[in-house]
């Protein structure tokens, strides 16, 4: 018997292809570290950006189209990703995974020149395409459906964490090494994943391969394409997520300007991801025991719309302002209900498929809602407009949670 190709005689001996078993817990975790290393690897650009642009003589499209390469890559990389993964299993996708990113890294470091700071981002965005969505996959197939949101919010929990202390740590380490040093440093670790990966990473039960796979993507991506319950997660989680992510990655420590806080800016930046860190411990979780999927994603979205208009309209002291962030995050947190649903919908096999069609939408919302505040305020806007959009965005989106159908599994 095998496991993905790998003989049974040549497994760990824990490794009884139990669910939840340690082997399980392992295999998570691998999986988790990846997102981890990725995600904080993604984020790094903001820090080193700077030097990137003096080192190469780049000018400001140059970077913009470095970033952007980036992100576009990853959307478009993003809605194969999960089909592979439910056509040839967690080995065959996340090994290479693993691989892509890390030589990606390493040619940031190596990169002498324009092109191949773009081809780094691009090997980077093949395999990031896999990571998050990958460790949501690993916490389906290794410890059932019924704890699959659970475990996809522990995986947030932890990947947020990760953002919240990263950026300190970074420039930190930038004070004593080039970022070229920094990134090759960081590929070593890469190096150390796959070897781990390669060793231990494997779905529970064989995967087998079928003659047409390409055939069986398209398939799987056709048949998530049709289901209307999945377009309409996709549109309220994409919101959420999308407005999380361009509070968290651009616009926070500018609010915190506009207030007179700017030295505080990193700290709001912070709560906000430790926010949406604390909801991903609780929201999958008290989501499976009432049964609802819809309940708790409205309760979210309504704390975020609260959040929101008060940061942008209310002035207040510095400490309401960080507590505030936090609950935005809180409330970002149901955008990880919308994974639920759409393993829901889905079903077993086609869990990969359906996260990463999610995930694809969600960088793609967050791609556009970035840049509304930007556009408006070059167009003449004030402060208060600039983020007007932000709220009718997600009020648009608790919109779309009532619309969206109960799917939630009932106890029997």
């Amino acid at each position: 018997m095998t496991t993905n190709n790998v003989p049974a005689d040549k497994l760990p001996a824990t490794s009884r292809y139990r669910l939840g078993s340690p082997m399980a817990w392992w295999i998570w975790i691998l999986a988790t570290v990846f997102v981890i290393y990725l995600f904080n690897i993604q984020t790094m650009f903001s820090d080193v950006q700077g030097d990137i642009q003096k080192q190469l003589n780049l000018d400001i499209r140059h970077l913009t189209l470095i970033a952007g390469t980036y992100t576009w890559a990853f959307a478009i990389f993003q809605f194969f990703g999960g089909a592979f993964l439910d056509c040839f299993g967690s080995r065959r996708v996340m090994i290479p995974a693993f691989i892509f990113v890390t030589a990606g890294v390493f040619l940031y470091g190596l990169a002498d020149s324009y092109f191949m700071i773009l081809l780094a981002q691009v090997l980077m965005a093949l395999g990031a395409c896999c990571g998050f969505v990958g460790a949501g996959y690993i916490g389906g197939v290794w410890f059932g459906m019924a704890a699959y949101g659970t475990m996809f919010g522990y995986v947030q929990t932890l990947s947020s964490v990760g953002s919240a202390v990263q950026q300190p740590i970074i420039e930190s380490l930038l004070k004593h090494m080039t970022y070229e040093h920094l990134f090759i440093s960081l590929g070593f670790i890469g190096m150390v994943l796959v070897v781990l990966a390669f060793i231990f990473m494997r779905n529970p039960k064989p995967v087998p391969i079928t003659k047409n796979p390409f055939k069986v993507v398209g398939n799987n991506l056709v048949q998530i394409f049709k289901k209307p319950q999945m377009w309409i997660a996709a549109m309220w989680g994409g919101i959420i997520f999308g407005l999380n992510l361009a509070l968290g990655v651009v616009w926070t420590p500018k609010i915190f300007a506009h207030y007179g806080y700017a030295e505080s800016g990193y700290i709001g930046t912070a709560l906000l991801w430790l926010g949406l860190a604390a909801g991903s411990c609780f929201w999958p979780q008290w989501s499976n025991k009432i049964c609802s999927r819809r309940i708790p994603s409205i309760i979210g979205a309504i704390i975020m719309i609260v959040g929101i208009a008060l940061i942008v309209y209310v002035a207040m002291p510095m400490w309401l302002m960080v507590v505030m962030m936090f609950m935005i995050g809180m409330g970002a947190t149901a955008h990880m209900l919308s994974f639920s649903v759409g393993g829901d919908v889905a079903g077993g096999p086609l869990v990969g498929t359906s996260s990463a069609f999610l995930n694809g939408i969600m960088f793609i919302f967050g791609g556009i809602l970035q840049n509304i505040p930007s556009a408006l305020s070059s167009s003449g806007h004030g402060f208060h407009t600039m983020f007007l959009p932000y709220i009718v965005a997600a009020i648009v989106a608790l919109v779309f949670i009532f619309i969206q159908r109960e799917t939630a599994p009932k106890i029997k």
